[in-house]
C-alpha cells in the first residue's frame, strides 16, 4: 500500500507540475527577392513534445489556380522529415474555410468573448520583423517606407492589445536608395500555459452546448477536418 500511494503522489505532482507548463509557439517568415520561407514550431511539456512545420516554396499560380504550397513536417527530436505535401490554396478552399468558420461561430455562444479571454492569457516572448524596400527613386521610397511604417504600427498596435507583451519589439523598415528592393523578416514567438489551454477547452465545449445542436456540429466540423488532413 505504501509503494501504491507514493506511486500515485508522484503522478499527482507530475500533472500538477505539467498543468503549469508553457506551450511555447515560434511564427517566422521570410522574403527575399523570389524565396519564400514560413515555418511555425510548436514545443510542450519542457520540451518533450515538439513539432515543426516548414513551408520552403510559396508560389503564386495566379487568381485561376491560387498559391501553391509545399509544405514539410520535420521531427526535431530526430532531425528527420517525416511527411511533405504540395497543395493549392484556391479561392474555393479559403471561401470554404470562411464558411466554416462562420457555422462555427454561429454554433458557439459569445464566441468573441471566449477568444479574447483566451488570447488575454498568451504571453508574447518575441516579436521581430525587420523590411528592406526601394523603388529605385529615393523620394518615392522614403513616402514608401513612411506607409510601411504606417501599417506595420497599425497592425502591431491591434494585435497587441489581446495579449500579454513581455517582450520590447523589434519593429524597423530600412529604406535601400540605391536599387530597387524587397524583403521581409517576420518573427513572433509565444507562449500560453497548459492548463490554460485546458481550461480555454473546457468552457468552449460549455458555450457550444448552450446553443442548440452547437457539439454536433462542432464534431462534424473537426471530423471532417481530420479527414481531408488524412486523405
Amino acid at each position: 500500500m505504501f509503494w501504491i500511494g507514493l506511486i500515485v503522489i508522484v503522478i499527482v505532482i507530475l500533472l500538477v507540475i505539467s498543468m503549469f507548463s508553457f506551450i511555447q509557439g515560434e511564427f517566422y517568415f521570410s522574403r527575399v527577392k523570389d524565396n519564400d520561407t514560413l515555418t511555425v514550431e510548436m514545443k510542450a511539456l519542457f520540451g518533450l513534445i515538439r513539432y515543426r512545420y516548414s513551408v520552403p516554396i510559396i508560389e503564386f499560380k495566379g487568381f485561376a489556380k491560387g498559391i501553391m504550397i509545399k509544405s514539410e513536417h520535420v521531427d526535431d527530436n530526430k532531425s528527420v522529415l517525416k511527411d511533405e505535401t504540395k497543395d493549392h490554396v484556391t479561392k474555393e478552399k479559403v471561401m470554404e474555410f470562411f464558411n466554416k468558420a462562420k457555422i462555427a461561430l454561429v454554433n458557439t455562444l459569445h464566441f468573441y468573448d471566449w477568444f479574447k479571454q483566451t488570447l488575454a492569457k498568451v504571453e508574447l516572448t518575441e516579436l521581430k520583423w525587420v523590411t528592406r524596400i526601394g523603388v529605385g527613386d529615393a523620394p518615392e521610397t522614403a513616402i514608401t517606407t513612411g506607409a510601411i511604417w504606417g501599417i506595420k504600427s497599425s497592425l502591431i498596435g491591434f494585435g497587441i492589445k489581446f495579449i500579454q507583451l513581455k517582450t520590447k519589439p523589434r519593429i524597423d523598415v530600412v529604406p535601400q536608395y540605391n536599387a530597387p528592393q524587397f524583403s521581409t523578416e517576420m518573427r513572433i514567438g509565444g507562449r500560453i500555459r497548459l492548463w490554460n489551454v485546458m481550461f480555454s477547452g473546457i468552457r468552449l465545449i460549455a458555450r457550444a452546448a448552450k446553443i442548440k445542436g452547437g457539439i454536433r456540429t462542432w464534431y462534424q466540423l473537426l471530423i471532417k477536418a481530420r479527414t481531408k488532413t488524412a486523405v
